[in-house]
């Protein structure tokens, strides 16, 4: 049976180590790391509502009009909030982080508690026991685990996102300087 073969793997060393090392600087400053993800998600939002304005031009009806108006204001508010308020943003996105783990922890729990017999149940719970424990942990500092939970996760996220990619070029091109255009998966 062929194997599907992934694009050319030219830069995936480079990209890994970049992304390397800004998960260590994201893990050696997560503050900083937080806070530069609450201007991004800001940023977004205040584009989105602006172009959720802009839709609302080229709608018909002034239900559709009105409708569109209020919700890119919304948007647009909550954007400039974060923007403006970058702390209550970050402590904002710690919470919902927090819940989200939370949630997640027992819904794998009860799901693997519902497939029990089934082969791998446990690794399924021992996740699920972990996302509750992340959770609670984070939930239970908030709101001073805003200063280091979301910098800590993303520096996580691209650490292990670069080091897959190192290894990815490296496994195609055998370890030597010469890659090569494809990797066999």
């Amino acid at each position: 049976m062929d194997q599907p073969a992934l694009p050319a793997i030219k830069d995936f060393k480079l990209t890994g180590i970049i992304l390397c090392v800004i998960g260590v600087i994201s893990l050696l400053v997560p503050l900083i790391t937080g806070i530069a993800v609450v201007y991004i998600i800001g940023a977004f939002l205040l584009l989105g509502g602006i172009f959720y304005v802009l839709q609302a031009m080229q709608m018909g009806d002034i239900a559709g009009k009105t409708f569109h108006v209020i919700l890119g204001a919304l948007i647009m508010f909550g954007g400039l909030a974060l923007l403006f308020h970058p702390f209550y943003g970050l402590s904002l996105l710690t919470l919902m982080m927090a819940m989200f783990f939370v949630f997640e922890g027992v819904w794998k729990i009860l799901m693997s508690l519902s497939i029990r017999p089934a082969n791998g149940w446990g690794r399924i719970l021992f996740s699920g026991l972990i996302s509750l424990l992340l959770g609670g942990l984070i939930w239970g500092e908030w709101p001073v685990s805003g200063m280091w939970a979301v910098g800590t996760l993303v520096g996580v996220d691209f650490l292990l996102t670069g080091f897959f990619l190192i290894s990815l070029a490296n496994q195609a091109t055998g370890g030597d300087s010469e890659p090569s255009d494809t990797i066999d998966v």
